[in-house]
């Protein structure tokens, strides 16, 4: 087995393993869901508007009702983190998989 007697290398991976953590958390907490019930909540404002337009006579342009507020906040670095984190999932469950086929020939039926 090899030793590595660099700390600094130690203090790296730590520090690797813990953005990963972190990514993974983040992705996996909540936001998409949180973010298309803000959607929801919009749309149907939306709908109630449209509705006491058409209840007014009021001229309708389909404009007035479309909200386009698409922003994209990810970067290079929110794309990299993101990615590290799909491989190692990907990774984690090769190994995972591997371990419990040895597991499996050490049970006999």
């Amino acid at each position: 087995m090899i030793k590595i007697k660099n700390k600094n290398f130690k203090f790296i991976i730590v520090i690797i393993l813990l953005i990963f953590i972190g990514s993974y958390y983040v992705g996996n907490s909540g936001y998409y869901e949180y973010h298309m019930q803000e959607k929801t909540i919009l749309t149907n404002n939306k709908i109630k508007e449209f509705e006491e337009d058409v209840k007014n006579n009021k001229d309708i342009d389909i404009k007035d009702y479309l909200v386009n507020e698409e922003i994209d906040y990810s970067n290079k670095l929110t794309n990299i983190v993101y990615g590290a984190s799909n491989e190692g999932t990907i990774i984690t469950r090769k190994i995972i998989k591997k371990i419990f086929r040895k597991l499996s020939y050490l049970v006999e039926d």
